[in-house]
């Protein structure tokens, strides 16, 4: 399964959630519940501190992230921005380890 990490809070998961529901995902019922399996799609949902997230993604703990620019250099990991997801007027970025993603 495809480990996924999402902002457990503010606005930056607000959009993520968004996105991932709209494109037909499996996303948590309650904001205390930070791990959701979306069997279906063959997907893992990992509800962490914005942060975080680059941190995880750079250490191969998870395939993926949504963070900020800002969050992901400020965490010095060697996670790779592969896209600007363009939420409303903040400068988002997709994460993952360098060479996993085309």
């Amino acid at each position: 399964m495809l480990k996924v990490a999402i902002p457990n809070k503010g606005i930056l998961s607000e959009a993520a959630i968004a996105m991932l529901k709209e494109a037909g995902y499996a996303t948590r019922r309650d904001t205390k519940d930070l791990h959701v399996v979306d069997s279906e799609n063959r997907i893992e949902f990992f509800y962490l501190r914005p942060r975080d997230i680059a941190t995880y993604v750079g250490s191969g703990s998870l395939d993926a992230g949504f963070t900020g620019l800002d969050l992901m250099l400020d965490s010095r990991s060697s996670a790779e921005s592969v896209a600007d997801l363009g939420f409303g007027a903040s400068t988002f970025r997709f994460a993952a380890p360098v060479g996993s993603f085309k």
